[in-house]
């Protein structure tokens, strides 16, 4: 199938946009800043890995996102998790919040309006956060509706599945006609969230990387010819002990890799320079897929906060620090009519 008719079939999934950097269709992960960062969003049958922090406290921010976009846009969602229990996971999903535009009235008096500077009126305002404007955000504050959840289709796994278990149910979960891009019929969308996979409550004494990597290969195949994405959080962080190259193996085996690091309990927490960040994000993938080159961002030195409505990435932007600047200042010659001139300036005589 050409990916003319591949855009034609699944043009009519709600929740899919073209992107504005090479018109394929993509999905929103949920969090504006994370889809701006990895050039609008994931294509249709795409994985991207969260690397946690060390508490997976802000990776399962993201994967809350993720499943309350589906639920908002009613796409049918797959969670697995061991962590938590799967129904209080979906109960605590963030409620969507539709923003109504605000009213410009123009302004009638001239003389209020900027003279001086009035060639800057019609630059862009300067913004150090990522994303773009939508007409609806998530509030972290309030959790969704239990009513819109009992309208989303949505299939759990619980603590008891293993790697072998959770593959069979992804691939039944898969094969649905809907789900396949081969299948000419009406197509939805499938959210797959795995959250923590990989955590020592999945451990098994045999052959436990070789598990993980061969259920990541599996799980790429079977994307590829679907309209479903996926998001994958695995905390890295406790892959020390464990094969050397195991990680980047990972990272291979995925489109997306997205690091985050938090400073709760570094010696960065206390650093007065990250004092308005909770952690940095960090890009390890982006994948060019059905293109020739891969998405680059604008900067890779980005920060994260968790406000107490929303998840926010900005540029990261470090004050001066005027301690350290202030023994390497050097005199400069300057102009001076004083006598009483500094050492190492130049007086003017008149």
């Amino acid at each position: 199938m050409s990916l003319h008719q591949k855009r034609k079939l699944v043009s009519s999934i709600e929740g899919c946009r073209p992107s504005l950097h090479n018109g394929q269709l993509l999905v929103s992960t949920g969090n504006s800043s994370i889809d701006h960062i990895i050039g609008g969003g994931m294509p249709l049958g795409t994985i991207l890995l969260i690397e946690e922090d060390k508490y997976n406290s802000y990776a399962k921010v993201l994967c809350r996102y993720f499943l309350a976009e589906g639920v908002y846009r009613k796409h049918s969602v797959f969670l697995a998790t061991k962590e938590d229990n799967a129904d209080d996971f979906v109960r605590k999903l963030p409620q969507a919040i539709e923003e109504v535009p605000e009213k410009r009235t123009e302004l009638r008096n001239v003389e209020e309006e900027m003279r001086i500077a009035w060639r800057y009126n019609d630059l862009p305002k300067v913004s150090l956060e990522q994303g773009s404007k939508r007409d609806y955000h998530f509030d972290l504050s309030r959790n969704v509706p239990q009513g819109d959840i009992e309208a989303c289709d949505i299939t759990s796994i619980g603590s008891d599945e293993n790697f072998g278990q959770l593959q069979k149910a992804l691939k039944e979960k898969l094969s649905d006609k809907c789900f396949k891009l081969s299948e000419e019929s009406e197509k939805k969308l499938l959210r797959i969230c795995l959250n923590s996979l990989g955590s020592p409550l999945w451990w098994t004494k045999e052959d436990f990387e070789g598990k993980l990597v061969r259920f990541l290969v599996i799980l790429r195949s079977l994307m590829r010819n679907s309209t479903a994405v996926c998001m994958i959080s695995i905390p890295t962080h406790l892959f020390h002990c464990l094969e050397p190259k195991l990680l980047a193996r990972l990272r291979n085996l995925v489109d997306y890799a997205i690091e985050i690091e938090s400073f709760s309990g570094a010696e960065a927490e206390t650093n007065a320079m990250y004092r308005e960040y909770h952690g940095l994000v960090h890009i390890h993938r982006i994948t060019a897929v059905n293109t020739l080159a891969p998405f680059r961002p604008e900067t890779f030195d980005l920060a994260f906060k968790q406000r107490r409505k929303k998840f926010v990435v900005e540029k990261l932007h470090l004050p001066p620090d005027i301690a350290e600047l202030s023994d390497t200042l050097v005199p400069r010659p300057g102009l001076s009519c004083s006598s009483a001139a500094a050492p190492g300036t130049r007086s003017l005589d008149f």
